[in-house]
């Protein structure tokens, strides 16, 4: 395992980008013998053309080939048990922030905790919709049916909590 020499990420031995910036790595010289050994020199970082590029040209950026190792992604059986992981009430949220805002080293994981936030976001959001919408129909008017919700919410935490 050799390290980027520009971000410090572990990279395989024959990479020839590093898959978190980007940049080329230098390419090694063979071994010379301890007595010649000349002073590294940093990459030259080549000039961009002053000509202008097509409009919809892609600019020139180093097409990466090396694809992220295999610990790096989520096996389906992963997949199966972050979901049943999330769907408790309470320990899957706190695990969907953890995960989603807290691991940057497994970008797959993350990517699954924020879709997952999303998602139960978006349910909960039409799930209020729903119920004012229901009760707007029903003939209530909000105000009546907040006026029912808020004792009943008291009534509960008076039972929790003595």
């Amino acid at each position: 395992m050799k390290q980027c020499p520009y971000c410090g990420n572990e990279l395989s031995d024959d990479a020839k980008f590093c898959v978190e910036c980007g940049k080329a790595l230098p390419e090694e010289a063979p071994a010379a013998p301890a007595a010649e050994a000349a002073p590294v020199e940093a990459p030259a970082v080549a000039e961009k053309s002053a000509e202008p590029q097509a409009p919809g040209a892609a600019p020139d950026m180093p097409i990466v080939t090396q694809v992220p190792s295999k610990k790096q992604m989520l096996s389906t059986l992963q997949y199966i048990l972050l979901s049943l992981l999330y769907a408790i009430p309470v320990v899957g949220l706190v695990f969907l922030f953890v995960f989603g805002a807290g691991h940057p080293k497994n970008g797959s994981l993350k990517r699954f905790s924020a879709a997952m936030l999303i998602l139960r976001l978006l349910f909960w959001i039409v799930v209020l919709a729903l119920a004012i919408v229901a009760m707007v129909k029903n003939g209530r008017l909000l105000s009546d049916a907040l006026g029912q919700l808020i004792p009943a919410l008291e009534r509960l935490f008076e039972a929790l909590f003595a």
